[in-house]
């Protein structure tokens, strides 16, 4: 049998995901709604497959996917998400996860990615790599233009762009306050302004960034 942990705080989806996958003849499945939970459950039983929610209070996908990483190295896990991987793609890998389901994924798409990472393949969905792409389009632009701004600073600028105080932008990017801080200090002085505001009216000046509150 091919044991899978679904983790979501939402425990309805975290079920409705269980009754997909428990169709498959060969996997069997568990559903918690908390990391607590799942370290927890970690010290009696093993899996093969894990599938973490990312965003969920108390410890979220990314930080839970690390500890169990550290408990086991081998483990192979995959991100459940309904939103976008991309602002997250990088530390995700480098943390070790290894798959990623979007919540809208058919059952079959969801079916094929946990079979597949059972072989050791991995499957990037087509919207996340677009994604991805979109990420590195702008990369290589921003090294022809003018752009004062590396590609973590644009991050930054634009979820300012999007209304995001400093506490919630170091949710999203799984960063501490100071952090981001630190990284508008610098957007401000590459910019030569030294306000959110007047930093937005310089992007928009540089047309580095389209998106203005």
């Amino acid at each position: 049998m091919i044991r899978i942990l679904i983790v979501d705080d939402h425990i309805a989806v975290a079920l409705g995901t269980k009754l997909i996958l428990e169709k498959e003849k060969d996997f069997q499945v568990i559903a918690l709604n908390s990391g607590k939970a799942t370290l927890a459950l970690l010290k009696e039983k093993k899996f093969d497959i894990f599938m973490f929610d990312l965003k969920m209070p108390e410890m979220n996908g990314h930080d839970l996917a690390k500890k169990v990483i550290e408990l086991n190295p081998e483990a192979k896990i995959i991100i459940y998400t309904g939103y976008e991987i991309e602002p997250y793609f990088n530390s995700l890998f480098d943390s070790g996860v290894l798959g990623f389901i979007s919540k809208t994924d058919s059952e079959e798409q969801i079916i094929k990615i946990i079979r597949s990472l059972l072989t050791n393949d991995v499957i990037i969905p087509i919207n996340l790599l677009k994604q991805l792409r979109e990420v590195d389009n702008r990369f290589q632009l921003e090294k022809r233009s003018a752009n004062p701004l590396n590609a973590k600073e644009m991050n930054i600028l634009e979820q300012v762009a999007l209304g995001k105080t400093n506490i919630e932008i170091a949710d999203l990017l799984f960063q501490s306050t100071r952090t981001v801080e630190y990284q508008l200090t610098n957007i401000f002085k590459k910019l030569n302004v030294e306000s959110r505001k007047k930093a937005l009216e310089r992007a928009k000046e540089l047309n580095i960034i389209s998106i203005i509150e």
